[in-house]
């Protein structure tokens, strides 16, 4: 009932499982509550002592607060005694326990004190209370985060002889009643054939087996709880300023998020200060049913969980960014949480290099997709999210964590056309779409690829940023004449990030300023850049925080891990890189070009893909190496399929296409073996990109080899 009420506010829920145990998370990261029916993880270890009746007596006894004399036993004769000390008639019940089991209401005179007594050691009873029997309604009151919420007058199931069958009948027939059922699996529940049953009936003179006459009131149970039968009706309106405060401060006192108090009053509507009231027991995790039963139309479960959660429209969401393409996303991905962490939230992120807080890796392996982002969603430290989805993780289990804030698509190419039957771009292209579907600030998109561009569909331009390299495309020009989001870049040393908002210039900077971009010659990081920004901006950054959070990306080591990472730079500089397709190759070309311009040194190329990709695909990588004068190629250690060599031989294939003037080609067996190539190949002075998948295990390769 939480989580659908949840689900109707907006706040999102996940059903957890630990250690056997069933939970339920409202809320993520730092905004998360966990809840086990109604008993949460804001409930103090201490306040839990309420639910031994005892204890709870001991403790309210000396605050004013209205209780009917009692006295724990553990002996019949304790018992006989308790009762002549508080007043026939008395309870008697558990001194702990609850849902109404054990509990012996109306004992008038010492035999049935005895059957009581002897009933519940047969069923293993320990210690009980003997408590006087108080006259007056049963009444369930909810308090929740210091609040009264709701109030019902629980009322013992009875019934209405018909003058035709047995009681045992009647019974079973009033047991068929649809919202009927045992444990939980109804609103109500089953009046139960036990031996307090059949000594209330004999107490009225009556049996099962007996037939009342027509219009007799037969009362089936002592006690008002709904597991015992029960049923209710709402009274929240009748009750007294002073009742009210006096189940605040209960709740209050013992220090409880969330109880339901069980008290005895003659009118509820009436103060207790003139008597007639008195608290009975505390429950620590209430169970709603008086409540529902009593009013089935109560909006009782949306108002507990906006009391939990907040009445923001974005109650228990941390913001969140999702992050799709086929190449350049893992960049934009680390960039954005760097722009977010600089403003002071603890930020979650997942992509293709592992799961990371703050930007401390606390898993490594490709988690880029919708369950690891849960993970993070599930950890109270987190603040903001960022996370990289890939095609894969879609495909396997869905995006997971809808909706986002933000989202971005940066592009789609062949990277996996021809895997898991994906046959087109346009295939691909429906995928990422998914991601594209949950922002609900801010969409970002790639103008320039048309299947990126089409994913605007029918939403409202204001949600929606173009991205597009100078001189820009004419969609984006015009979604910025229309005064809408619209961010442009240049790559190169005198390339520029710029992003217009409402027609206006928002923000401008110079590539170069960034220093992950190496003095403006890492093109890819202007891409990165723009989508970044025009994240960061659609989730609430200002300006200044944007143009200095990217004058700071690439200080930290962390920020490069895998993409453009200096490994070393004497006698030989060696870059860790990935680049999965030709245009992520190309771009590769194209830095190596740009970087040994005003000092010319010979270009090394160590490089591999995987073994899923088409043949074509895999000539054209090695035709985009175009900017090298050595490149050194293997297969992937993980073979998926093609005999070993054919990898290589193809990547190997479209280099030699560039003809006498390209790149000198070597064949390794796989990646591991051309660490040792490379080793024997590098001189000092030369510039050393290596391109692997698996940039966490080659960085300790090339170290031990090289270093």
């Amino acid at each position: 009932m939480l989580a659908r009420a949840a689900n109707d506010i907006g706040v999102p829920f996940y059903r957890l499982n630990c250690g056997g145990q069933q939970f339920l998370q409202l809320g993520q990261g730092c905004h998360l509550r966990l809840c086990r029916e109604t008993l949460t993880d804001h409930t103090p270890l201490f306040a839990q002592w309420a639910n031994h009746k005892e204890g709870l007596h001991a403790l309210l006894q000396h605050r004013g607060i209205p209780l009917p004399s009692q006295v724990g036993v553990d002996s019949l004769e304790q018992a006989l005694a308790a009762a002549e000390q508080v007043g026939w008639p008395v309870v008697l019940k558990p001194a702990d326990g609850g849902k109404g089991r054990g509990v012996w209401v109306g004992l008038d005179h010492p035999d049935a004190l005895r059957q009581a007594w002897e009933a519940q050691h047969r069923q293993g009873g320990a210690r009980q209370l003997v408590q006087h029997c108080l006259q007056g309604a049963d009444h369930r009151l909810l308090v929740v985060e210091g609040h009264l919420l709701e109030v019902a007058q629980r009322q013992p199931a009875s019934l209405v002889s018909d003058g035709q069958r047995p009681l045992r009948e009647q019974i079973v027939r009033l047991n068929a009643e649809p919202d009927r059922g045992v444990a939980y699996e109804r609103l109500r529940n089953r009046i139960p054939f036990d031996p307090r049953l059949d000594q209330l009936l004999a107490d009225q003179g009556f049996s099962l087996d007996g037939v009342p006459p027509a219009g007799t009131a037969v009362q089936l149970s002592r006690t008002a709880n709904i597991s015992q039968g029960g049923t209710a009706i709402d009274c929240s309106q009748e009750v007294h300023p002073d009742n009210r405060r006096l189940a605040e401060d209960i709740a209050q006192l013992i220090g409880a998020d969330v109880v339901g108090l069980d008290m005895i009053s003659r009118d509820i509507s009436v103060s207790w200060r003139e008597g007639g009231t008195w608290l009975l027991e505390a429950n620590l995790s209430p169970g709603l049913r008086p409540h529902l039963v009593a009013n089935p139309s109560s909006d009782l479960c949306h108002r507990i969980v906006r009391c939990w959660m907040g009445d923001a429209p974005r109650g228990g969401r941390v913001p969140t960014a999702l992050i799709t393409g086929s190449i350049g996303k893992t960049t934009t991905t680390r960039m954005l949480a760097h722009l977010l962490q600089r403003t002071g939230l603890r930020v979650g992120l997942t992509s293709t290099t592992g799961m990371e807080l703050d930007g401390v890796v606390i898993a490594q392996g490709d988690l880029a997709g919708g369950g690891p982002a849960l993970h993070l969603l599930q950890d109270r430290r987190v603040e903001a999210l960022v996370a990289e989805v890939a095609r894969g993780a879609i495909l396997k289990a869905g995006l997971g964590i809808a909706p986002g804030d933000v989202a971005a698509v940066l592009n789609v190419l062949d990277n996996h056309v021809g895997n898991d039957g994906i046959r087109s771009r346009q295939d691909l292209a429906r995928i990422k779409a998914v991601v594209a579907q949950v922002a609900e600030t801010l969409l970002v998109l790639n103008a320039d690829d048309p299947l990126v561009l089409a994913m605007a569909g029918t939403r409202h331009p204001d949600s929606v940023a173009f991205v597009s390299e100078e001189p820009c495309c004419a969609a984006w020009h015009a979604h910025r004449r229309a005064g809408h989001s619209a961010i442009c870049y240049s790559r190169g040393r005198d390339g520029t990030i710029q992003l217009y908002q409402a027609g206006e210039l928002l923000i401008s900077i110079a590539l170069r300023e960034i220093p992950a971009a190496d003095d403006g010659v890492i093109g890819t990081i202007a891409v990165a850049a723009a989508f970044s920004a025009a994240l960061a901006h659609g989730m609430g950054l200002d300006a200044n925080a944007i143009v200095e959070g990217l004058r700071a990306y690439g200080l930290q080591r962390n920020h490069r891990r895998g993409r453009f990472e200096i490994l070393k730079r004497e006698p030989w500089q060696l870059v860790l890189a990935w680049a999965d397709g030709p245009e992520a190759m190309a771009s590769l070309s194209s830095y190596v070009q740009a970087a040994t311009e005003s000092a010319p040194r010979r270009r090394v190329l160590l490089c591999s893909a995987p073994d899923n990709r088409p043949d074509a695909f895999l000539r054209q990588v090695g035709q985009a190496t175009w900017g090298f004068d050595l490149v050194i190629v293997a297969s992937w250690d993980k073979r998926k399929g093609r005999p070993a060599g054919e990898v290589s031989a193809l990547l190997a294939e479209g280099v030699r296409s560039l003809g006498p003037g390209g790149p000198k080609v070597l064949r390794v067996g796989t990646e591991s073996d051309a660490v040792g190539v490379l080793a024997e190949q590098i001189r000092p002075g030369d510039l050393c990109v290596v391109c692997s998948y698996e940039s966490e295990l080659m960085r300790q390769q090339l170290l031990t080899a090289l270093g």
